[in-house]
């Protein structure tokens, strides 16, 4: 059996729709992880595309943007202690935030954008946040910081 789809065809599906077709037809076996990230630290950590971004930002508080520019600028690794910089001072509120918000728009109930690593060794207990090399070059188009 052979299916064609075309990018008419493609942009009418669901977003979730979307993100099982990419990760069927472009898995993410090449991912090459992070210095201090395991597998287990990206498992269900989702590649978002630029519209799926301008649909994350859409409902989303500024201080949640100010966070996601801060990945842009400096990601696709972040040590978290930048994000008091942009006046987060909640680190688990804004990463819950940002992950029921990729939830919504990937229809996952399993996604995150958003990989952390082991935050009990680090200095302060404040580790670092990754996100996929996708999901940084979107960020960074969104920002105009590529």
């Amino acid at each position: 059996m052979n299916l064609t789809l075309n990018a008419r065809d493609i942009s009418k599906l669901s977003h979730s729709a979307r993100a099982e077709l990419q990760a069927l037809l472009f898995p993410k076996a090449g991912l090459v992880l992070p210095e201090g990230f395991t597998e287990d630290d990206f498992k269900n950590v989702v590649d978002l595309t630029l519209e799926q971004i301008t649909e994350f930002m859409e409902n989303c508080s500024q201080s949640t943007k100010d966070g996601l520019e801060v990945m842009a600028i400096h990601g696709p690794v972040v040590d978290a202690r930048l994000l008091y910089e942009v006046e987060i001072e909640n680190l688990g509120s804004w990463q819950g935030g940002i992950t029921k918000r990729t939830r919504t728009v990937t229809g996952d109930r399993k996604a995150y954008m958003l990989a952390w690593d082991d935050w009990s060794s680090a200095p302060d207990n404040i580790g670092r946040y990754a996100v996929t090399p996708i999901t940084h070059q979107s960020l960074q188009a969104y920002f105009g910081e590529e």
